[in-house]
């Protein structure tokens, strides 16, 4: 179940993701936009050149890695599993709603939060590389495996990904 935001009239914009989390009734802000500016992930220098023509789509939520699923987390609910799920149903909600396609090519950026620090180290953190848990390939294998259905993530032939400290989580999926 979602519902559109009032501002979201076209294919770019904001869109309020209403669900059913771990815990309880969840409401997480997406965004799809076009740059035409270079991507994080971008090796080209001309600025004006079409390769720059990136499309990005922007999830305001927690990054959540892939956990091991046995057969039991077919009845059980284990949290890690209904946390994998729960990002998997908003991605591929918001996927349907932009009309979003994955291309084989992608850079994935993770935002983590930043534990409760003073100000002065925050303002230091920000935007450094986060290089403690969740792993970077399981945040990777949930994300991709929620972009593409069954084995359909075997096609994805190059992918980019980075953590980095933020202190607002939020993951940005790039069409490279």
């Amino acid at each position: 179940m979602y519902s559109e935001s009032t501002e979201r009239q076209s294919a770019l914009g904001s869109f309020t993701y209403m669900g059913i989390g771990p815990n309880g009734q969840v409401q997480i802000l997406t965004s799809l936009s076009w740059y035409h500016l270079p991507s994080p992930f971008s090796n080209c220098c001309k600025l004006g050149c079409e390769s720059h023509k990136t499309e990005c789509l922007t999830l305001w939520m927690k990054p959540v890695p892939k956990p091991r699923e046995t057969q039991a987390d077919r009845w059980k609910k284990r949290p890690s599993v209904l946390r994998y799920r729960f990002l998997r149903d908003v991605i591929r909600n918001v996927m349907e709603h932009y009309s979003f396609v994955p291309s084989y090519e992608l850079g994935l950026i993770f935002y983590m939060q930043m534990p409760k620090w003073s100000k002065v180290k925050q303002g230091r953190m920000i935007g450094s590389p986060h290089m403690k848990r969740p792993d970077l390939d399981n945040l990777e294998k949930a994300t991709v495996d929620a972009l593409f259905q069954d084995a359909e993530d075997a096609v994805v032939h190059r992918k980019m990904a980075m953590k980095k400290w933020s202190s607002k989580p939020h993951i940005e999926i790039w069409n490279l």
